[in-house]
């Protein structure tokens, strides 16, 4: 919702052209959040399909001149690039202008921004907790924040102002914001969000290797949903399992824990053990489902 008081952007960049930079671009135009969208992508061919939807008003594979015109720049690239195309953003900043972005993974950015060089842009990291497994801008899906949390990670020296205009513009796109330490941020979704992702990779890779070729053609709905989220982009999950290794890991030897858990309670039959557990796991599932 689009609250009395909301100062439009003038210029707004959006860099990266996917399914988050392409839904951000698509909704800042629909709700006039931005007299104007300049997009940026490498790939020419994500910035020719932009322009063709409409999600932006310029498109360019290079960062040029026209940056300098943006009230605010929304970095949407995979989590691994970040550091690096902030760092090429320098030679066509305005000082005036806000820096955010929309990664997974919170403390890799903010310890690069810390860096000296950095020292004129304003900026505040952000999450916004939304996505899906297609890709690239044809992707983009009208009101994909809505009612979705969106997560910002200010430090005790960013600039209220700062906070405050990112803050409007994803509460403008119909997202709850809140604010958390970058490392609180990334211990959390470590949990439930890089966690489950691994796994769902990792079952899918466990079940094709079965003595049974073709063993998924049997499988039902319980599969499919608990796998969906094995068909969003490698790439971009391995750059996220690459950029939080340490909170991540130590979820992962607590899933192993459990594993174990089961595994030696169905080895000697143990049924009242393996109950306790899955009862543990319903329970607070349903809790959380409210």
């Amino acid at each position: 919702m689009v609250e009395a008081g909301f100062r439009p952007f003038r210029p707004l960049a959006v860099v990266g052209l996917g399914l988050i930079g392409g839904s951000f671009a698509l909704d800042v135009k629909r709700l006039g959040l931005a007299q104007k969208i300049i997009g940026y992508d490498q790939n020419p061919d994500h910035c020719e399909k932009a322009l063709e939807l409409g999600l932006v008003d310029a498109a360019s594979p290079d960062l040029d001149e026209s940056l300098r015109t943006a009230e605010l720049v929304l970095l949407a690239v995979p989590v691994r690039a970040l550091p690096n195309v902030a760092a090429q953003l320098l030679p066509f900043w305005n000082p005036e202008a806000i820096l955010t972005d929309t990664g997974s993974v919170k403390s890799p950015l903010l310890n690069a921004m810390r860096n000296p060089k950095f020292s004129e842009v304003r900026f505040v990291g952000g999450h916004p907790i939304a996505g899906g497994e297609r890709f690239g801008p044809e992707a983009a899906i009208p009101e994909l924040f809505q009612g979705k949390r969106c997560i910002l990670t200010p430090e005790t020296h960013t600039e209220v102002e700062v906070s405050q205009r990112v803050r409007g513009l994803w509460t403008a796109l119909g997202a709850e914001v809140l604010e958390m330490k970058a490392s609180v941020h990334d211990q959390i979704f470590a949990a439930v969000s890089h966690l489950p992702h691994l796994l769902a990779y990792a079952s899918i890779d466990a079940i094709v290797r079965s003595d049974h070729p073709g063993v998924l053609a049997y499988s039902g709905g319980g599969l499919k949903d608990f796998s969906r989220i094995a068909s969003s982009s490698p790439e971009m999950w391995a750059d996220i399992f690459l950029n939080n290794p340490t909170l991540l890991l130590d979820r992962v030897r607590v899933f192993q824990e459990t594993l174990d858990t089961l595994t030696a309670a169905i080895t000697s039959g143990d049924r009242d053990r393996i109950l306790k557990l899955l009862h543990n796991a319903k329970d607070s599932r349903d809790r959380w489902m409210g």
